[in-house]
């Protein structure tokens, strides 16, 4: 598990620092939606395992679920919506 977050926020680092980021704004809100997405799929990593959700009540796991889904596609909202202008 150790292992598979490194290599995901050595992706997202990749993506942001260490590939120079993009000249064009359309291409930057690819990069940081990219990202996002990489972190959404830390914090449900991190939940289900680290936090026990995977075994917790279902109604409980679709509560997180559902939270940080909308979460991330907020987000995504958001920086696409800057973007924009």
């Amino acid at each position: 598990v150790f292992a598979g977050l490194i290599l995901i926020t050595a992706i997202a680092f990749w993506l942001t620092v260490g590939h120079g980021g993009a000249s064009l704004q359309e291409a930057q809100s690819i990069i940081w939606a990219e990202v996002i997405f990489l972190a959404y799929l830390k914090v449900r990593w991190i939940m289900l395992d680290f936090m026990e959700l995977r075994s917790a009540p279902v109604k409980l796991r679709l509560l997180f679920e559902s939270f940080a889904v909308t979460l991330a596609a907020a987000l995504i909202a958001i920086d696409w919506l800057v973007g924009q202008s």
